[in-house]
């Protein structure tokens, strides 16, 4: 008999909405798959699925080699499957779930060692668990960071697109036709018409220029140098900036929380979260805090130095570890963030996706006023 969770998944989803998706949703949720270039990664959602399953059939009695069976038989995904197929084989060779991941080496240490606590301390299920809802809750995260951004740069682009084919192709018709007045034309299509004839002349050298500086950013965007001043950047964009340093702030105090629940030590947790957390603000800080709790020093005071945490974080951090209740303070932490981030993205929605709209069509109507206005004052000399 086949087990059909993830049909069970999708109907517990479906039933937990009542209205359809908004513009920014749909535009999002393509954005939003799991992307592998070249077949070498696994995607959050195949991970979260993965463990997931793995929690149900195990809590169901099945053991390990036919749990991973019954989800390999599930899967669609080719590569995923054979991943699968071949971790099941290092199990049958007689390697725990946790070397079996580490042999394939397509998953993190964050992973692999919450495991290895789980099959240590017969926590295995709670561990799943953990990491399901670990998954799941980086999803929203990165559908939350895309939602943030996908509409306005798609916007923008499409306001690009928009302008770069008038100028290419309109303006240079209404120009030839201009050619053959005697009268002087209104200041503003003489702009018009001087930047449709720059961009013509220079539009492939434009091009070539933006494509590398895009390409030298890219092959660069791994660096140092390059992280640090895209997380600058980020952190004090108008409005969004907010936003990114909450989102990344969640994803920071979930990964502890969940680290700290599996009994995982927190010199551990620590440096765990600093190599997946993703934010080089918060790496940088983490990094330097395992120094400083090596020294004696609290979390709460390792991390008060870096303007990245906010005071209230870090009172919460200190009463955490005061009352060895820090898991559930980060707990809180993250929900909290989460729940803040939430409300702004809606409202940030909501106000931007007009704003936009009215911005695209103030560019048009510049530069159709612009081409059509000496037909207007010869109409009314004519008249």
């Amino acid at each position: 008999m086949a087990i059909k969770i993830d049909q069970h998944r999708r109907n517990s989803s479906a039933s937990s909405t009542t209205e359809g998706p908004s513009t920014l949703e749909r535009l999002t949720e393509l954005l939003n798959r799991d992307i592998s270039l070249f077949g070498t990664s696994i995607g959050l959602k195949q991970k979260e699925s993965l463990y997931y399953e793995l929690g149900i059939l195990l809590s169901a009695g099945l053991d390990i080699q036919k749990s991973l069976a019954l989800v390999e038989m599930g899967q669609k995904n080719k590569k995923f499957k054979a991943e699968l197929r071949q971790i099941r084989e290092y199990i049958v060779n007689g390697s725990s779930l946790s070397e079996a991941l580490v042999q394939s080496g397509k998953f993190t240490d964050f992973e692999i060692f919450s495991l290895q606590i789980g099959e240590e301390t017969g926590q295995m299920n709670e561990v799943l668990e953990e990491l399901s809802s670990f998954f799941k809750r980086s999803i929203k995260y990165r559908q939350q960071l895309l939602g943030a951004l996908a509409y306005p740069v798609f916007v923008i682009s499409f306001a690009f697109l928009v302008i770069y084919f008038l100028l290419n192709y309109l303006v240079p018709l209404f120009s030839d036709v201009y050619e053959r007045f005697d009268g002087e034309l209104p200041q503003i299509t003489q702009n018009i018409i001087l930047l449709s004839d720059w961009l013509g002349a220079n539009s492939v050298y434009l091009f070539l220029t933006l494509a590398s500086i895009f390409g030298l950013l890219y092959w660069q965007r791994r660096q140092t140098w390059f992280r640090r001043a895209s997380s600058w950047l980020l952190l004090r964009l108008p409005i969004f900036g907010g936003i990114f340093q909450q989102l990344y702030l969640s994803r920071f105090a979930q990964s502890m929380a969940l680290l700290l629940r599996a009994r995982i030590p927190l010199l551990k947790s620590v440096q765990l979260v600093a190599k997946m957390v993703g934010f080089y603000p918060i790496e940088v800080s983490l990094i330097n805090a395992e120094a400083e709790i090596l020294r004696g020093k609290l979390l709460q005071e390792s991390l008060e130095g870096y303007s990245i945490y906010p005071q209230q974080l870090l009172a919460l951090v200190q009463v955490g570890e005061e009352s060895s209740t820090l898991d559930a303070m980060f707990q809180k932490l993250s929900d909290q963030y989460n729940e803040e981030v939430e409300q702004k993205t809606a409202v940030i929605g909501s106000l931007v996706e007009p704003l936009l709209i009215i911005f695209l069509g103030v560019l048009v109507g510049v530069i159709l006023v612009a081409m059509y206005l000496p037909l207007f004052q010869l109409s009314v000399g004519a008249n």
